[in-house]
């Protein structure tokens, strides 16, 4: 064990002799790990936030079915819905897009009683009931610089005049960043739908869906409907984030394309002095399997550091920088710089995959051409 020891103090010892190689390859192994990490903590991190929603919603979601699609579900039936035994509460809801001017925008109706809690988390205050108030994103206020007691029009309603009464907070996160929030009423108007809802969220006593669907079953008769239940809307989610699995594959191809100079680098491309001290090394009586040691303790403190680097310029470059540039891959339609709080997540795992793949990088870098010098008499490798 003392053996080792002396190698671990002598590869550090080295690493500051060559300090210029030293930075050169820590600096391309941050350049490759840095968009890895910061791309899996923003990824985890939008992922966990978007499932808020989903795990704070109903249980099942009701709509009709149209060619195969969600199709809107007429009022009539709601009271008949909301009265099924097992179901606890009913919420429905008109949830469309639109364009404000040139921003697309989503459109959210529901009863301000409905409203979720994290709905809450605003300046100003909540719409009023049958008013046409509405409750703006962060994202939507900054980039047409509307404030409380503005008012505005839409292209699909060009006649109808909104009032800001409140703005969602920056750190609301990402679902209410291009949101607009409304009365039930005033979204029926808005897209020519009233006495329809788009869905209708149902809460219900565990163990009595089954049931319920029945009871559905019986109300809309012959109507053809949907009923989806939280699994399914949360497969949804994970699969829509399973599709964002091409911009890794984009990060792993730059990362090796950056990891090149690294291992021209590591492994003393067009240099002699790690020859010439693998030849003093075996003058001195060292064997091969020591000196391959050496290198190794080298390049673990170097992949080591780099990791650590790395992690902590992704952790900085989302709490200072709030996710720039790189937040645009994973949260459509955000721009470069972010209107609100992009959410992330670190985990150890990444951090410690981050560290074998630099790891790895640089030993395939150094590992064979310290061999062959080892393995070669002293005097031709000291040449």
């Amino acid at each position: 064990m003392k053996r080792h020891i002396e190698f671990l103090v002598l590869a550090n010892k080295n690493l500051a002799r060559n300090r210029t190689k030293t930075i050169v390859v820590v600096l391309c192994l941050v350049a490759i790990l840095f968009p890895f990490i910061t791309a899996i903590a923003i990824s985890e991190g939008v992922w966990s936030h978007s499932l808020i929603s989903v795990e704070k919603g109903g249980d099942l979601y009701l709509t009709l079915d149209e060619f195969g699609k969600n199709a809107p579900i007429p009022a009539q039936y709601f009271e008949k819905i909301k009265n099924i035994y097992g179901v606890t509460r009913a919420v429905p809801r008109i949830i469309g897009r639109g364009f404000l001017q040139n921003k697309l925008a989503v459109i959210v109706g529901i009863n301000k009683e409905d409203t979720p809690d994290f709905f809450h988390s605003i300046t100003g205050r909540l719409f009023s009931a049958g008013k046409e108030e509405v409750v703006i994103g962060k994202g939507l206020a900054d980039y047409f610089k509307l404030n409380i007691g503005d008012k505005f029009s839409m292209q699909t309603q060009k006649r109808k005049t909104f009032t800001v009464v409140g703005i969602f907070s920056a750190k609301s996160g990402i679902w209410s960043s291009n949101l607009i929030l409304m009365s039930l009423e005033v979204a029926g108007e808005l897209f020519n739908a009233k006495g329809m809802f788009s869905d209708i969220q149902l809460f219900t006593l565990p163990g009595h869906n089954s049931e319920i669907a029945r009871d559905i079953l019986e109300i809309l008769k012959d109507k053809p409907y949907r009923l989806q239940d939280k699994q399914i809307v949360r497969n949804y989610f994970n699969r829509g984030f399973a599709l964002k699995g091409g911009i890794f594959t984009v990060l792993y191809l730059l990362a090796f394309a950056l990891g090149i100079p690294a291992v021209l680098v590591a492994s003393g491309f067009g240099l002699t002095e790690r020859r010439r001290e693998v030849g003093i090394l075996k003058a001195t009586g060292w064997q091969t399997t020591e000196i391959l040691e050496l290198i190794s303790f080298e390049q673990l403190l170097i992949s080591l550091i780099g990791a650590v680097l790395a992690l902590l310029l992704s952790f900085l470059w989302m709490k200072v920088f709030n996710g720039a540039i790189i937040s645009q891959f994973f949260i459509a339609e955000i721009g470069m710089l972010p209107k609100f709080t992009v959410p992330a997540k670190f985990l150890p795992l990444p951090t410690v995959i981050a560290f074998f793949l630099s790891f790895i990088i640089t030993m395939v870098g150094c590992f064979y051409t310290t061999w062959r010098a080892a393995t070669v008499p002293p005097v031709d490798s000291m040449r």
